[in-house]
């Protein structure tokens, strides 16, 4: 139609399908510059640790799906529990375990990191609570990986268990936004080289597959150096749409709150964070 505003893909469906797979490593290989990134993320963290005493009331055994580079998993166990922290991504396990390892020698001995796929592993063994945290859902691409997702939670969980994660509200601003122009420029060191580096940020969005292909850029601004760019695809999920899957892999939603102190999910929310158990 004139003057409608055509959204462009990445390319074909092969080019597509590499895009997507790119983007679900590519973040995750520098787990130095991706902690340096979200150091000041510390909400989530703080809402995991109190949900955890809240559902289990005291020490236990949680599972962790998508453990990453150790945040919320550090952060439990210094709690008292017990955590098998999952994750497919090397550089953060490595990353996780040099958290642990500065921990005391009984807390190292509650942390078991284990490199699986969370659509795609078997514990022989049940948890009163798995968390997942950081929006790692959004690695879930296809109502199949969903699917096979919440099928190894549920046959981990224990009965009366809990599965509690997050995922991003989606913004329609954001998501239509110019993927011409780059956005969120932010100045910073790096935290290995300490070279001064400016960031920023664009992406293109797929309205039917609902997912968006993200670029971080990472310009030397002194000391010259090619600028990077780094790849990351996220899957979005709207809530009723979210909750219906849920329903369909097995799981009610006990609570759903727009933020990680517990307000309430509407328009204006940046995330979806839901407590679920099973049906």
């Amino acid at each position: 139609m004139p003057g409608e505003r055509r959204s462009r893909g990445p390319g074909g469906p092969r080019r597509a399908a590499a895009l997507v797979d790119r983007g679900s490593r590519e973040h995750y290989e520098d787990a130095l510059l991706y902690d340096h990134e979200y150091r000041r993320r510390r909400r989530d963290v703080a809402f995991y640790r109190e949900e955890a005493h809240r559902l289990l009331g005291g020490p236990g055994t949680v599972l962790e799906l998508a453990c990453g580079s150790g945040r919320v998993t550090t952060a439990l166990v210094r709690e008292g529990h017990r955590v098998i922290g999952l994750d497919l991504s090397r550089p953060m396990l490595a990353r996780a375990a040099a958290r642990a390892g500065r921990l005391g020698r009984a807390a190292r001995e509650r942390v078991h990191l284990v490199r699986a796929d969370m659509r795609r592993f078997a514990l022989a063994r049940r948890f009163p609570l798995v968390v997942m945290a950081f929006n790692s859902f959004e690695h879930l691409y296809t109502r199949v990986d969903v699917a096979a997702c919440l099928a190894r939670v549920r046959e981990h969980l224990e009965p009366g268990g809990r599965f509690v994660f997050d995922v991003q509200n989606p913004n329609l601003r954001w998501l239509t936004r110019d993927p011409d122009r780059r956005w969120a420029r932010t100045l910073f060191r790096h935290p290995v080289t300490g070279r001064r580096m400016a960031y920023s940020t664009n992406h293109v969005y797929d309205p039917v597959s609902q997912i968006a292909l993200i670029r971080l850029y990472y310009d030397p601004v002194e000391g010259g150096g090619r600028p990077r760019v780094v790849h990351l695809s996220q899957r979005k999920f709207f809530p009723a749409e979210l909750e219906a899957l849920l329903a369909h892999g097995g799981f009610a939603v006990e609570a759903r709150y727009g933020d990680f102190s517990r307000g309430p999910l509407d328009g204006d929310a940046e995330s979806q964070v839901l407590v679920c158990r099973l049906r």
